[in-house]
C-alpha cells in the first residue's frame, strides 16, 4: 500500500515500513505497538511532534501481558487525554531492521510491526496525560485540513481508508 525509509534515534536506526490495509492482525509476536486513527464526528486528531511534524496515528508501545485493544485505549488516554468508545483493526505498518540490533533492544528485531485502529473519541480527561516529550500538540481538525498536512505517504493512505470504511464506501 505504501512503503518508507525513516530513521529514528538520531540516525541510529534505520527501517523499511510498509504500511498495509487488513482486518487480520499480524502474528501477535511481532506486534510491539498500537495506534489509531481517531475520529471525533467528523474530525481528526492530529499531533504534532517535538519536531514539528504532524502525524495522525497516536498510540505507543504495549506493556508485558497486555492486549492490543487495552494497550491501545490506554496509550490513547496517556498520549492525548481521549478515552475511546467504538474501535475497529484498519490494518497495520510493518517495519524491518536496516541496522544492527542495538544493544539491549527489548522489542521484535528485525520485524515489528505497529497494528492501527480506529475509534471514536467519547470523553477527555487532561488529568490523565503523562508527559511526553514527543508530542508537542494535540487537536482534532477537519478531514480537509488534515489532507493538507505534510502526513507520509502511508498516513494518508490509512486515513483515507478509515474514511471510507466510516462512510461505507470502498
Amino acid at each position: 500500500m505504501a512503503e518508507a525509509w525513516p530513521v529514528w534515534g538520531n540516525g541510529q536506526i534505520r527501517l523499511r515500513e510498509h504500511t498495509y490495509l487488513s482486518h487480520q492482525l499480524p502474528p501477535n509476536e511481532l506486534t510491539s505497538s498500537v495506534r489509531a486513527i481517531l475520529f471525533r464526528g467528523e474530525e481528526v486528531m492530529v499531533i504534532t511532534d517535538y519536531k514539528e511534524e504532524p502525524y495522525v496515528v497516536p498510540g505507543g508501545r504495549r506493556e508485558p501481558g497486555e492486549s492490543l485493544e487495552t494497550a491501545l485505549r490506554r496509550e490513547l488516554l496517556e498520549e492525548i487525554g481521549w478515552h475511546v468508545g467504538q474501535t475497529a483493526v484498519l490494518g497495520f505498518i510493518h517495519f524491518y531492521h536496516l541496522t544492527p540490533k542495538p544493544d539491549g533492544y527489548p522489542y521484535p528485531y528485525p520485524d515489528f510491526v505497529q497494528v492501527v485502529y480506529t475509534a471514536v473519541a467519547t470523553s477527555y480527561d487532561s488529568a490523565a496525560i503523562v508527559p511526553d516529550p514527543h508530542v508537542a500538540s494535540a487537536r482534532f481538525c477537519s478531514l480537509e485540513e488534515a489532507f493538507t498536512l505534510n502526513l507520509s505517504v502511508g498516513q494518508k493512505a490509512l486515513l483515507k481508508a478509515a474514511m471510507s470504511n466510516r462512510s461505507g464506501k470502498d
